[in-house]
């Protein structure tokens, strides 16, 4: 599915004292299987972005497209959208209701009308999409599991309707280090084994510069950088000016090349920075 806007433009309590635009001429293309990030500070318009692509917000004007058709136009049913692009917030936790596992899973599955063998093969496939063991878990309460993986079974909910794309509004919000790195790592598995596409909203700079593989920037409602990270994070006075921060380790290449070492600063993991520094230090 290939996700579209055209001069994405969004205004809150148009008319009134309170006016505020929000998004401002925003004009973007994510194709299927893509893993994308979309940064920016507090208040910049991502979130207000993401809801659009859904049709949680209808757009003050300009238009979103799914492979070329406009919702807001009845060229798609809103239906459709929400079952092919899913949205996963903040703290999805929260959000769980049922009284074992398997339910709560089988919640969106079953609102697509699926019931008996196909049910349960999608809540299996949710379950263990996200790492968790399937018969371990369908019976057990939600509510006595540990936070990251009530998360994960949030997240199986969404897998096991089985959409096209899935936008994640700071998944990892709130974790510690390692839980947040093992939810990263299966977000990375299944879009990899599902050519799932992946929108990741998040102030992890870290995380983003080592999964997404393009990036956009936004600030006061626009969209103000675009491209690979290694394209971002070369501008580096911008991305300061905006109130965001390089991810670690490109801080760290980029503070040692200011030493004179002719180094690369265009690298996301600590394995590659690794091998970076121990060639030129060893050399020199």
């Amino acid at each position: 599915m290939l996700i579209e806007t055209r001069d994405l433009r969004h205004t809150y309590m148009p008319g009134t004292p309170f006016q505020v635009e929000a998004l401002k001429g925003i004009s973007v293309k994510i194709e299927q299987g893509e893993f994308v990030g979309i940064i920016g500070e507090t208040g910049s318009g991502k979130s207000t972005f993401v809801q659009h692509l859904n049709g949680l917000l209808r757009p003050s004007s300009g238009k979103i497209l799914l492979d070329g058709r406009n919702p807001w136009a009845g060229e798609i049913k809103l239906k459709k959208i929400r079952s092919s692009i899913a949205l996963l917030f903040q703290y999805p936790e929260h959000q769980l209701f049922e009284e074992t596992v398997f339910k709560d899973v089988a919640f969106g599955p079953r609102s697509l009308g699926l019931e008996g063998d196909e049910l349960e093969e999608r809540v299996r496939f949710g379950l263990e999409l996200t790492g968790l063991d399937y018969k371990f878990y369908k019976d057990r309460s939600p509510f006595n599991l540990s936070g990251g993986e009530k998360r994960r079974v949030a997240m199986a909910g969404i897998l096991a309707m089985k959409p096209e794309a899935v936008i994640l509004d700071e998944p990892t919000a709130g974790m510690d280090p390692s839980g947040r790195r093992r939810l990263m790592d299966q977000i990375e598995r299944f879009h990899k084994e599902e050519n799932l596409t992946v929108i990741l909203v998040t102030h992890n700079m870290e995380e983003v510069s080592r999964l997404a593989k393009k990036l956009y920037v936004f600030s006061g409602g626009q969209l103000v950088l675009q491209g690979t990270p290694a394209e971002i994070f070369k501008n580096t006075a911008l991305i300061r000016k905006i109130g965001l921060d390089l991810p670690p380790i490109t801080d760290l290449l980029h503070k040692l090349k200011k030493t004179g070492r002719n180094i690369r600063t265009d690298l996301f993991t600590l394995e590659e920075a690794s091998r970076e520094i121990l060639h030129h230090y060893r050399g020199g």
